[in-house]
């Protein structure tokens, strides 16, 4: 049994890795290339501010880097909303597929909240009882959108209250936005791995009615989630 599950495990990192390093063709590159910058773009926007914050916290330019951090928390879930609602398009058209892609369980080690990698070790332990790919494919993509939900919310609330003056333990909240940050850069490259393994197992003729629907539903989430600024009256 041990050993059943030692091998289906190698075989499963070995399926994705394949799947990864695929070539995809023109028309499924160009989709997987617009999707992919367009999240990179809005991950961009998202952490050049938070790095910037960071710097001038540094050098003792707290006004400065809470202003940064203002923005961080405007646009993080310009972000996070419409990558969630890209999980879920994968997930609604994972239930049509007719050969779901494989794909690896989440790796608590690679998140740093605690309400990540709990989130993590339930798609592990799933993985594990789950049959068949299908399955697994729904499952990790319910937890990546309910992650990346989770990590967008807890960071603009965060961010607002330190950049308002409001936060009652300051000091602890730069490494939390730290951590914050660093869940969502992870749940960002897990869900590109994923898309790539669904664009290469998704039908041509399929294509554009997918990448239409996917970007309705990211720029439906994008202004239906933009928070407003985070100020609070002084």
């Amino acid at each position: 049994m041990l050993w059943g599950k030692k091998n289906g495990s190698a075989l499963t990192r070995s399926s994705v890795k394949e799947a990864w390093y695929a070539h995809l063709p023109a028309d499924k590159k160009l989709v997987f290339d617009n999707i992919v910058r367009t999240w990179e773009e809005a991950y961009a926007v998202f952490s050049v501010p938070l790095d910037d914050a960071m710097t001038f916290r540094a050098e003792g330019e707290l006004i400065r880097a809470k202003e940064c951090v203002e923005i961080a928390a405007t646009v993080v879930t310009d972000l996070t909303g419409p990558l969630a609602a890209s999980c879920r398009t994968l997930e609604k058209w994972g239930h049509h597929l007719a050969a779901p892609p494989t794909v690896a369980a989440l790796n608590p080690s690679f998140y740093r909240s605690q309400a990540a990698r709990q989130n993590a070790h339930w798609n592990q332990l799933m993985h594990r009882i789950l049959l068949g790919s299908r399955s697994r494919f729904l499952h990790k993509l319910r937890v990546l959108e309910m992650s990346v939900r989770t990590l967008g919310d807890e960071f603009h609330r965060e961010a607002g209250e330190l950049s308002a003056g409001v936060h009652v333990r300051p000091d602890s909240s730069w490494p939390r936005l730290d951590e914050l940050h660093y869940d969502v850069n992870t749940c960002l490259r897990e869900t590109v791995v994923v898309l790539k393994s669904f664009i290469l197992a998704l039908p041509p003729k399929n294509l554009a009615l997918f990448h239409d629907d996917l970007s309705t539903a990211a720029s439906s989430a994008r202004e239906m989630l933009r928070p407003q600024a985070p100020r609070v009256p002084r």
